[in-house]
């Protein structure tokens, strides 16, 4: 794993939070419009006779397995955050802080910081490094 998909694990666990909330929403959304048990016969066909109270169960499973996401968001995101705050070069912390944990494209940064799209590219390759050299030990294995 390289140092900026070390860093991007964040947006990453983001992303899949908010599926999972989309996936979850589009299933209760559906979960109105199941119709009743019908009474009619039907040939050779089985019959599932609680189709509210398996739906219920399949948005249940996958709201254990957001709750599970969540925990390992707020746990990654705590320990990236420590590890960027121990950067002591106070542009490399700006830089690396609004690019992973803000989640800023290099424009808005570049505009925040007033330096140019360039000079932020080139700042935000050395914060990588340094970061690298300082925490490199615990991801480039994987």
């Amino acid at each position: 794993m390289t140092t900026k998909e070390y860093l991007l694990q964040i947006s990453r666990l983001n992303r899949i939070i908010k599926n999972k909330l989309s996936e979850i929403s589009q299933i209760r959304e559906l979960s109105y419009s199941i119709s009743a048990i019908n009474g009619e016969e039907r040939v050779k066909t089985t019959l599932t006779y609680d189709k509210i109270g398996n739906t219920y169960a399949k948005i249940d499973a996958l709201q254990n397995q957001l709750d599970k996401i969540i925990y390992e968001y707020v746990d990654r995101k705590n320990e990236i955050i420590a590890q960027i705050d121990s950067i002591e070069n106070e542009v490399f912390y700006d830089i690396l802080f609004s690019r992973y944990i803000e989640q800023k494209t290099f424009e808005k940064i570049a505009q925040d910081m007033n330096y140019s799209f360039r000079q932020i590219t080139r700042l935000h390759e050395k914060a990588l490094k340094e970061f690298e050299k300082k925490y490199g030990v615990k991801y480039l294995e994987e």
